[in-house]
């Protein structure tokens, strides 16, 4: 079985997550909202985008160049 690496972007809210993948998607990255797994959720982040771990380091690079800063990274595995 193949596994897929990704990276969780924690947000502080629902809305900073869609704001979050539409900038990564100016960025020409795809990412999906979704919610973390529950060890990883605190008070205030309490959802996440989650992107190709490979495009993490990019990613996270572009985002500090435009002030925006994740809450939290998580880079999880996942079977395909």
């Amino acid at each position: 079985m193949a596994m897929s690496r990704y990276a969780l972007l924690i947000c502080r809210s629902q809305t900073e997550a869609v704001g979050l993948r539409r900038h990564l998607g100016q960025m020409g990255v795809s990412g999906e909202v979704t919610r973390p797994p529950r060890h990883a959720c605190t008070e205030s982040c309490g959802w996440a985008v989650r992107v190709d771990a490979p495009q993490l380091d990019g990613v996270l690079y572009r985002l500090r160049q435009l002030g925006i800063v994740p809450c939290r990274v998580l880079e999880e595995g996942v079977g395909v």
